[in-house]
Formats: C-alpha cells, structure tokens, sequence
C-alpha cells in the first residue's frame, strides 16, 4: 500500500520526502494487523457475557477498515495531479502481487498439506484477475484509471465537484450507515470514492488554520466513540441478542464514522511538521509488502490459528500484551521479508524494467498517457521486425 505515493505536502526531492505520511502509512498498517488478529483469530465470544478480552478484540479491530481508507485517501491526495501513470510503477506493482502470490502458493505445496491442482496455480500466477487479495486487486485497477480519473475530474468546477460528492456519499456513505446496504457500490467504487474525496483536498479545499494536533484529536475522539457503540451494543446484547451479534455495526469501511475518522486522521498527519528520517521512509516503503504477506489466503489461517493460536488467549488474562507483542512482531517479521525482496529481487528487475519503459516512452506522443505510449511503442516495435 506504498505505491505511486509521496509522502510530503510541498515540493521535494524524492529522495529527502518528508516522513509524516510514511509514519501514517505504518501506523495504519499495525492497525490493519490488529484488525486481521481480531477477525482471523477465530475468537467466539459467547453474547451473553461481556469481559475485558471481548472488548479488547472489539477494539482492536476498528483498525482494519480505517486503514484501508486512509491509504486510498493518501494515493487519491498525491496522485490527483498526475497527467500520467508510468507504466514502470504498475509493473512494479503487479510483479510485487504476483511474486508473493505465486511463491507462498509454491512454499504451501510443498511444506503444509495444501494440495497442488493446475486452476490454484493460474489463480495464483494471475492475482489481479482472480482477486487473491481484495485490496491489491481494487487498487491496482484504481492506479491504472487514475490518469483518466484526474482528467476527467479537472474539467469540473468545485460546485460540480461538490454535487457529485454529496451525491456519492449519500448512496454509499450515509445509506450503508443507517441501512447497512449500499446502491451498487463494490470495493472500486468506493476506492474511487475516497481517491475523489482526497482528490477535492487537494484542488479545491481552502486552507484551514485547524492544526494538525486538532485533527487527531478529532480522529481519537471519533475513534473512542465508535468503540463505545459497540459497548453500548454488547450489554444491549446481554438483552436483545441482536445488538450482541452486530456489536461492531459501525466499523465498516463505508461507515460514517470509519470514513470520518480516516479523513481526520490523514489531515492530521498532513499538518504534522516533520523532517526527512530515513528509518521511518525506509520501513514505511514495506507496508504493502506487510499486507502481502500475512494476509496472504494460504499464510493468514496458518499464522492466526496455528502458529500464534488466538483463540486459544480468548479467555486468558494475557491475551492483551499478547495480541500487542504478536501484532508487532509479525509486522517485523513481514518487513523484514518485504526488504529482502526489495533488494534482492526488485532493485535488480527495475534496472531493466525502468529502462525499456524510458526508452519506448520516447517514441510516444507527449499527450498520450506513459502506459499506453509504452505499449504502443512495444507493438510497433515487433510490427516492424
């Protein structure tokens, strides 16, 4: 979830980035990993009780979807101005999906009892298509529309932009909140949601004189609140049994308070005054990588119900500082991975990757988006042979 995203609010080097989003970036990939311990670990509280562990889990969990927001909100702030995407980035991309798709596949074969059959190996060679991760799949179609995306979004004034945004929110925003059903929206739309919402940040919102440390605070009340709904719902629960089974009602991604909450969170971290360091850039570049990685279909029960045994802690007065240790370490563990790879295998690739792309760029016109210059490029180029 690093892609294609800088990480300062003015002009600079790449290079020497700013590290208030990068610090974000991590941050909201840790809650992301709480989320999946909470969800994935198997936990199943009996509704009829209410003790610190179950509330813990719930807690914990809020994390996931606010994440997935606020890393759509980034690309959408930092891409909007983009004439073009370079068709190097998507491949970057793409490789990044298909080399940890196809590799923990081919690792579960032969180390765990996963059975080898001809389609899981195409579903695995070909992530994108057949979505063996949901994020990885909308984000990588919203990166490739992005070009088209801004082009289209310029030739609106800010009223437009407003009306269509008012619009968007009410059927895919307000409607799922109060109704829990959404008017045709799938997991695209509402990345294309959240790349427009960001988008209008840039282009058209005035500047605010509300300071960083006021946005935050904002985001932790609106976190602390959403929490208590699911408190209030669990002792409802203990009543009406259906407020127990939907405690968590209002942690969804297209939720009002998850959508506000991210919104705040990311204006925050961009007021934030905070210098170039390296080791916050370096670990942040890993965070798509962490994703990969433990939320890979074969490695996620493997990890949460056989390694670290959560639903083993459900009832344990440990299960806090052990959820804390375990969500850290396997954000370690998975960064460590992402950059071994990066330096390993990605630096290598690039070098030649990078340089074909330049090269066939030039034979394009300088209106045509850097993807398409390339691929046409690359067809003339075999045409005439």
């Amino acid at each position: 979830m690093n892609q294609e995203i800088s990480a300062n609010t003015t002009a600079a080097p790449a290079q020497k980035r700013q590290s208030n989003i990068e610090l974000l970036r991590i941050i909201t990939m840790i809650m992301i990993v709480a989320h999946h311990f909470s969800v994935h670990g198997n936990f199943d509280f009996p509704i009829n009780t209410v003790t610190i562990n179950r509330l813990w889990i719930q807690f914990i969990q809020i994390g996931g979807k606010i994440g997935v927001d606020v890393f759509v909100l980034i690309s959408g702030y930092f891409l909007i101005t983009a004439d073009s995407l370079k068709i190097n980035k998507a491949i970057k991309m793409w490789i990044q999906i298909f080399t940890y798709s196809i590799l923990i596949y081919v690792l579960f074969v032969i180390l765990r009892p996963t059975p080898f059959s001809a389609k899981d190996l195409v579903k695995n060679a070909l992530p994108i298509t057949y979505d063996r991760w949901w994020f990885a799949s909308g984000y990588f179609v919203l990166y490739l529309l992005s070009p088209f995306i801004n082009k289209a979004i310029r030739s609106f004034d800010r009223t437009t932009y407003l009306q269509m945004l008012a619009l968007m929110t009410f059927c895919w925003c307000i409607i799922p909140t109060f109704l829990y059903e959404t008017w045709e929206c799938n997991d695209l739309l509402w990345f294309i949601y959240l790349y427009l919402i960001s988008g209008y940040i840039r282009l058209h919102a005035k500047e605010s004189t509300i300071t960083g440390r006021t946005y935050l605070l904002v985001s932790g009340f609106l976190i602390l609140l959403t929490f208590g709904s699911a408190v209030v719902f669990d002792f409802l629960g203990l009543r009406l049994p259906f407020f127990g089974m939907n405690a968590t009602f209002f942690y969804e991604m297209h939720q009002i308070p998850i959508v506000l909450i991210s919104i705040t969170m990311f204006l925050g971290f961009s007021k934030i005054k905070m210098p170039y360091i390296p080791a916050i850039n370096l670990i942040s570049a890993t965070t798509f990588g962490v994703y990969l990685i433990h939320d890979n279909r074969y490695v996620r029960p493997f990890l949460w119900r056989h390694i670290f045994r959560n639903a083993a802690f459900a009832e344990d007065r440990l299960l806090i500082p052990y959820s804390i240790v375990v969500v850290l370490l396997v954000f370690i563990v998975c960064s460590l991975i992402e950059l071994i790879r990066i330096h390993v295998l990605e630096k290598q690739y690039m070098k030649l990757i990078d340089w074909l792309c330049v090269t066939l760029s030039r034979e394009g016109s300088s209106q045509t988006p850097g993807y398409v210059k390339s691929m046409t490029a690359l067809y003339n180029r075999f045409h005439r042979q």
